[in-house]
């Protein structure tokens, strides 16, 4: 889910690269197409709101399913300010991640496979609080307990996340001096999607980020 997406298409990518039979959802029409051609032959290509109980619903009935992996990579669609700053309206564009999020938990058991798995994305915001980013606090806090809690009620279906650091900031702002990629979003998500011993993680794909002392941009 968020398949259009950098993040989610570059998952995807990787997953296909793997032998995965790839499904991409997301509201917008061409930009799936553009991404299911990126992706490679075959992707299936579906135009849903993932934010709905309704999108999800006719998602878990398609053909096609039950899958073995659910990532959701959607964006969170707000802007960053500071709590007094930040609007209901911002605060409710925000949490569309936060119900995607809850909505593929709660229909998991119709979505997946006895052995899938979910992954979804947070941020260093949820751990790492920065000011000006209140509410993407709440926002990757609340999936991160969520998914953990999940991954309690669901077994053995798995629940993991995957939190980013900045992702193309400048390379001094980690510890590996490396600048942050989609692909290493990816890379990590496959492991989770093929490792059987994996679930109720937080992984922090970050360059060592989180352990130093700057503070901003990958909120």
């Amino acid at each position: 889910m968020g398949g259009s997406g950098a993040m989610g298409q570059a998952i995807a990518r990787l997953a296909f690269r793997h032998g995965a039979q790839v499904t991409i959802a997301g509201r917008d029409k061409k930009r799936l197409a553009v991404a299911a051609e990126a992706i490679g032959p075959g992707v299936a290509q579906v135009e849903v709101d993932v934010a709905s109980e309704a999108g999800l619903l006719s998602l878990a009935a398609r053909e096609g399913g039950p899958y073995d992996h659910v990532v959701v990579a959607t964006s969170a669609n707000a802007r960053a300010s500071s709590i007094p700053a930040t609007t209901l309206p911002d605060v409710q564009r925000a949490f569309g991640r936060y119900w995607t999020t809850y909505l593929v938990l709660h229909y998991a058991k119709r979505l997946l496979t006895q052995s899938g798995s979910v992954t979804v994305l947070s941020g260093s915001s949820g751990r790492r609080p920065v000011a000006g980013y209140g509410v993407w606090s709440a926002l990757h806090g609340g999936i991160e307990a969520l998914a953990k809690a999940a991954a309690l009620e669901l077994a053995p279906i798995r629940v993991n996340v995957l939190s980013p650091g900045g992702i193309g900031i400048q390379p001094d702002r980690n510890l590996v001096h490396h600048a942050g990629q989609a692909e290493d979003m990816a890379s990590a998500a496959v492991m989770l999607m093929g490792n059987p011993a994996m679930t109720a993680a937080v992984i922090d794909v970050d360059g060592g980020e989180r352990l130093g002392t700057w503070s901003g941009d990958s909120a």
